[in-house]
């Protein structure tokens, strides 16, 4: 094993910044979202890691048209962003009068919404969205809570339009929606046009093969989309561009125990490239365990072998707070405190989820940890404005060192794995309602019942 090769941040900024800038946006299932993931496998393929591609269909879209004009008082057009796959208005528009709900909670939903466009704090989501399609608005026009921050662009999951609707939906900034308010905007029009399409998306999976304990699996990953027609520098470009780099400073150093390393795809359409990667994971699990001859607790299934996740997300911010998500057993998260403890750089540890890529994979059963940054910059996230500007290499190479140092003690050296392959009944707990009442879906369970 060679001691001398380290992380580097200039080489990982330089994917980072191909990725960000030479590609751009890599939305899900998009043109680009290919060619990023070309770029990702040729890489692995240079590095000499046994390389794959993990095909899956997404719903994507690409960019539309929105108008939001106030009539009375006569404001005229205001500024907003299509929530995308809601649904179109007909050419000419919707117009009607405007009711303020405040924050969308469910105790402001009720009959008086029908007909109406109506405005609030953020979007509606979860069971305030079923409750609000039951009463049928003409429109929601969704406030963003930060200011200073332009409007997010984020679309609604196509499952849960097809169990409760939607209706035309966009949001302004929180200046244009202080303007509405206190102008007291009584009627308004409200335009909303967009394509959308069934398109197929990718995982990028790199495999270095353990040379001690090769039925050990670890998963090293990040995703590599981004949302539509924007850089995603560190999200998720940045953390794409540190799992670059880890895999090649394991490709000369080698590891005892399997580095699986993946660039999930399509991540802000809905953790699809994760969700995909568990399932068939689960459905051959499945098949095994029903395979003549198999023996539970002799013979270990494809999903058994996988024993860690290290889920990479928003990373490069020049000023930012390094933190880390634990689901799984407390040891995990133990190690990340007392590593940084040891050598820093300073980490915030939780045990909680963390939406990203990780969350699937523990669903699963497969312990997971999530190495962040976010910083001012953050507020950017899914805008325009998440760009190279903010980002450098110092603080991938803090962050890429550090979980360099992670892995090599704790993974590719160690005569045993520390860490209990196992997702405490709490995570569990939350990690389903992450499903079912944030994204209001439960893909795991929702394919049971079609069985």
């Amino acid at each position: 094993m060679s001691d001398i090769v380290r992380f580097d941040g200039r080489l990982a900024y330089e994917h980072l910044r191909h990725l960000a800038v030479e590609i751009g946006g890599r939305l899900g299932g998009s043109p680009a979202e290919k060619r990023a993931a070309e770029y990702i496998a040729s890489y692995f393929r240079q590095l000499g890691l046994e390389t794959r591609e993990q095909a899956f269909p997404v719903r994507t879209y690409a960019m539309g048209q929105a108008r939001l004009e106030v009539l009375d008082p006569p404001l005229g057009e205001i500024p907003c962003e299509i929530f995308y796959l809601s649904q179109d208005t007909p050419p000419e528009g919707v117009t009607g009068e405007v009711l303020f709900a405040d924050s969308g909670d469910l105790e402001s939903i009720g009959p008086e919404w029908r007909g109406k466009l109506v405005v609030l704090l953020g979007l509606l989501r979860g069971e305030a969205h079923e409750r609000a399609m039951r009463f049928g608005p003409l429109g929601v026009i969704g406030i963003m809570n930060q200011l200073g921050t332009p409007p997010i662009r984020i679309e609604q999951l196509p499952e849960v339009r097809a169990k409760a609707g939607a209706v035309p939906a966009v949001l302004i900034s929180h200046a244009d929606g202080l303007r509405l308010v206190q102008a007291g905007a009584r009627r308004a029009r409200l335009t909303v046009r967009s394509q959308e399409a069934d398109s197929t998306s990718q995982n990028v999976i790199g495999e270095l093969r353990g040379t001690v304990y090769p039925d050990e699996v670890i998963v090293v990953c990040g995703h590599y989309d981004s949302s539509l027609e924007i850089q995603g520098a560190s999200d998720n470009a940045g953390g794409t561009a540190v799992v670059m780099e880890l895999a090649r400073v394991f490709a000369v150093r080698g590891s005892w125990r399997t580095l699986r390393f993946i660039a999930f795809g399509s991540e802000e359409l809905g953790l699809r490239g994760s969700v995909h990667y568990i399932k068939e994971l689960k459905a051959a699990d499945k098949a095994a365990r029903k395979a003549e001859g198999f023996v539970p607790g002799r013979d270990l299934t494809e999903l058994e072998k996988h024993r860690l996740c290290v889920n990479v997300d928003v990373q490069g911010v020049l000023l930012g707070k390094n933190e880390a998500w634990n689901q799984g057993p407390s040891d995990l998260g133990a190690a990340v405190r007392l590593l940084s403890r040891e050598q820093g750089p300073a980490f915030e540890v939780r045990d909680d989820v963390y939406s990203s890529d990780s969350t699937p994979l523990a669903e699963g059963g497969i312990p997971a940890i999530s190495f962040t940054r976010f910083g001012a910059a953050s507020e950017y996230l899914h805008t325009p404005g998440d760009t190279v500007e903010y980002l450098g290499p110092q603080p991938l190479e803090v962050q890429g060192r550090f979980i360099e140092t992670f892995l090599q003690r704790y993974v590719a050296s160690a005569r045993v794995l520390p860490f209990e392959r196992k997702v405490p009944e709490e995570m569990q707990r939350k990690i389903r309602e992450y499903f079912e009442k944030r994204l209001r879906i439960d893909y795991f369970r929702d394919e049971e019942e079609k069985k």
